[in-house]
């Protein structure tokens, strides 16, 4: 494996690394969103018993009882839409971001913006700390995004014009 020769290099590696990671959690969402559809919530209850039973020794098993006995059609509606809208958005973005669209960058900041603000809300109502660690990923790609966006424009403004919605030079 080749060593990172400079800070840039090692931006481009981490932020291509975290795009990697983001896009594959995205594709997983999604496609949970879709599979959420198709499966009828007596099937999710049933198995979220069998696995509580399961790991009954373990300390998530009342966690995850818990879990199951809050599960309703409401809140399964709820993970569908917010899994397939939170997991679309996301797919799109990064699509942008890899294709190094310009004006993708601030639109992906902005986005990140809104779901952490989403997970700080759903933090303090529900004291989920996965929340926090999603929120600490996020901030994350965001001072890389940025970071990779000053980096972009620096590179276009040395080359010459450019055009977002082409992504290339204007002659």
């Amino acid at each position: 494996m080749n060593k990172v020769k400079n800070k840039e290099e090692l931006l481009d590696v981490s932020f291509n690394t975290m795009l990697l990671g983001k896009s594959i959690f995205a594709f997983v969402e999604f496609i949970s969103g879709l599979l959420l559809i198709f499966v009828p919530l007596d099937l999710i209850k049933a198995t979220i018993h069998h696995l509580a039973l399961a790991i009954s020794l373990s300390p998530f098993s009342t966690m995850i009882t818990n879990a199951g006995e809050r599960l309703t059609n409401d809140a399964t509606l709820f993970a569908i839409v917010y899994l397939l809208l939170h997991g679309a958005l996301k797919l799109v973005t990064l699509a942008l971001l890899w294709k190094k669209i310009l004006w993708s960058y601030p639109l992906s900041i902005l986005l990140l913006v809104g779901f952490i603000l989403y997970q700080i809300f759903e933090f303090f109502n529900h004291g989920s700390i996965s929340m926090l660690v999603l929120c600490a990923v996020d901030v994350l790609m965001i001072i890389l995004t940025l970071l990779e966006y000053r980096k972009l424009k620096a590179h276009i403004s040395k080359e010459g014009s450019y055009s977002p919605l082409k992504n290339s030079k204007v002659n």
